[in-house]
């Protein structure tokens, strides 16, 4: 991928390998999923099983192709960091929402789970080679950025624990500000740094909660408006 690193280790190369469209091992190929029901074969009563239980579960490309699925959900949430999955499934459990996690650069099992799904919200870390991941994730199944705004990286970076920026810069389309005021910042900030934030938005009882006081509340007028009228930034109020 331009602009990623040059791989140093077997895993990192090989990494690059399914990245480019080449599968050198369907076994080391994987995808680590949360809470993402199936149905179709063995696999997919696997992966029920697991999401009942709220127990992380590792998919390998032989098992997608030997064992095909169909997704039981609307919707599927992608983290690069595996810590936020860890996260998720130590504190949320079986009410956690559908969640799957890249661990990097998105792998060939990873793509073939992914474009399976009716809808993405997609995040990854605060760096250059994050938002070309979220980039390359809009432009190949018209994902929608999760937390990947300006103000997102704004607040993360006030809470500390950044770290410098390394490689060429990148673009943010979806929120011109964020490569922005990364440019400026010259920070970096880790994924695992938004963990409660984005447990907030990975919870089920909250999500219902707010679904049923947002239904109980008196209906009002809409203004109308069209996509330009969306002013710079605007992205951060239609991505949570």
């Amino acid at each position: 991928m331009r602009g990623s690193a040059t791989p140093v280790t077997q895993a990192a190369r090989r990494a690059l390998w399914e990245a480019s469209g080449v599968v050198v091992d369907d076994l080391a190929s994987q995808v680590l999923v949360l809470n993402v029901p199936a149905s179709g074969s063995p696999l997919g009563g696997w992966l029920t099983e697991s999401a009942a239980l709220g127990m992380p579960f590792r998919i390998t490309l032989h098992q997608l192709t030997s064992m095909p699925v169909t997704l039981g959900i609307a919707e599927l949430r992608v983290c690069e960091n595996p810590a936020v999955l860890r996260a998720a499934a130590a504190e949320l459990g079986p009410r956690c929402a559908p969640l799957a996690c890249t661990e990097g650069i998105p792998s060939a099992a990873c793509h073939q789970l992914l474009g399976q799904a009716a809808m993405l919200r997609w995040r990854g870390d605060f760096d250059w080679t994050g938002l070309r991941v979220v980039t390359a994730a809009i432009a190949r199944y018209g994902a929608a950025p999760w937390r990947m705004g300006a103000d997102d990286y704004l607040a993360a970076l006030a809470v500390g624990e950044s770290e410098a920026l390394k490689g060429p810069p990148a673009e943010s389309a979806w929120d011109s500000r964020l490569a922005a005021e990364m440019r400026t910042s010259g920070r970096a900030v880790m994924e695992e740094r938004l963990i409660p934030l984005l447990l907030g938005d990975l919870d089920g009882a909250t999500a219902v909660a707010t679904a049923a006081a947002t239904a109980a509340r008196p209906a009002r007028p809409q203004p109308m408006f069209d996509g330009a009228a969306l002013g710079e930034g605007s992205w951060d109020v239609w991505s949570r």
